[in-house]
């Protein structure tokens, strides 16, 4: 008996793990209310629906966190999320894109990079056994390329901003895919994107 005292004794001294916080956001016709939250990583946002119009919660596109609700109006509607990582997300109401734009704080500033580099405007330009892939980067990146097909290739490169391009040579005849994707300095991985092409 007293072995068992003793062992509750020592189960209530130990630290407890803090439970997550949540912060509340109102969803009103057409405003979030607060327009920016402050939580910390782990913790989670409800957006509460308060008002007769339909909105939604989104975030803008790029951004290590993503979410996306359903279009609900009404109270009693709610939609929750959870922020794993630091940073300051930027959200809005796809129905209402310039009046409903609000943010999420996670962790103390400074807030580390958090969008994602992109790759847009791949095209694929064949001469004979060569082929020019071009692109257009949003940030300085390195631009990792994987070829399949007749002749396989993976290659890694760092790029600037703006217009670049890498060629491949000595190509086999056939089709291939080209896919390309970017991680940025603070390691942000942005979306794969490919391009089809042939060597006749």
């Amino acid at each position: 008996m007293r072995f068992a005292g003793l062992t509750l004794l020592l189960a209530l001294a130990l630290p407890t793990p803090a439970l997550a916080a949540n912060a509340d956001v109102k969803v009103g016709d057409d405003f979030f209310a607060p327009a920016t939250v402050q939580i910390q990583p782990g913790d989670g946002v409800t957006w509460r629906w308060d008002g007769s119009d339909q909105h939604n919660v989104k975030t803008f596109a790029n951004q290590t966190e993503s979410f996306r609700s359903a279009f609900m109006s009404g109270s009693g509607k709610a939609f929750s999320h959870t922020f794993a990582r630091p940073g300051r997300f930027t959200y809005y109401c796809e129905i209402h894109p310039q009046s409903m734009r609000a943010a999420v704080e996670v962790g103390p500033p400074p807030f580390p990079d958090t969008v994602l580099p992109r790759i847009t405007a791949l095209k694929a330009k064949v001469s004979g056994r060569a082929v020019k892939l071009g692109f257009r980067i949003s940030e300085p990146a390195k631009v990792k390329l994987s070829l399949s097909g007749p002749s396989k290739k993976t290659l890694t490169k760092s790029f600037g901003k703006g217009a670049r391009s890498i060629t491949l040579r000595h190509l086999r005849r056939g089709p291939y895919k080209a896919s390309l994707r970017a991680t940025d300095k603070a390691g942000n991985r942005g979306r794969a994107v490919a391009k089809r092409f042939s060597v006749r």
